[in-house]
C-alpha cells in the first residue's frame, strides 16, 4: 500500500453520525468484512493523527483478534466523544483510555512478534 495513499485517506476520514457498537463475535463472513473496511478507515486515520508505528499497531493488525477488538472499542468510544451531545470532557476520558489501550496495543503486538515486513500468525 502506498503510504501516500494512506495519508490522504486518513486526512480525508470524517466520522460517522452515530457511534456503532460492533461485536464481532455475532458477525457473518459478510458483515465482518464491512466493518473490517470501515475500522480500517478509523486505524488508518488514527495512526497518522498519533503518529502510531507498527510496535503498536501491526500492519496485520486485521488478523488478530484481540487488536481488532481493541481498536473497535476505541473507534466506538472516541466516535461517542465527539457527538453533539458529548460532555465537554469526553474527548480528554478518551485520550486518558488512549493512553492504556495503547499499552495493551504495544504488550499484545510485541507477544504477536509481527514485524513491519511480517505476519506471524497466532497458534
Amino acid at each position: 500500500m502506498n503510504p501516500d495513499d494512506d495519508l490522504a485517506r486518513a486526512l480525508a476520514f470524517t466520522p460517522p453520525t452515530d457511534p456503532c457498537v460492533i461485536c464481532w463475535r455475532d458477525l457473518d463472513p459478510t458483515s465482518t468484512t464491512e466493518e473490517l473496511e470501515r475500522l480500517a478507515d478509523w486505524v488508518t486515520w488514527a495512526t497518522t493523527r498519533y503518529n502510531l508505528d507498527h510496535k503498536v499497531i501491526p500492519p496485520c493488525w486485521s488478523h488478530h483478534g484481540a487488536i481488532v477488538e481493541e481498536l473497535s472499542a476505541l473507534r466506538t468510544f472516541w466516535e461517542a466523544c465527539y457527538q453533539p451531545d458529548a460532555a465537554p470532557s469526553d474527548p480528554l476520558a478518551f485520550h486518558r483510555d488512549l493512553t492504556l489501550a495503547l499499552r495493551r496495543l504495544r504488550d499484545w503486538s510485541s507477544l504477536l512478534g509481527c514485524s513491519r515486513m511480517n505476519h506471524r500468525p497466532e497458534i
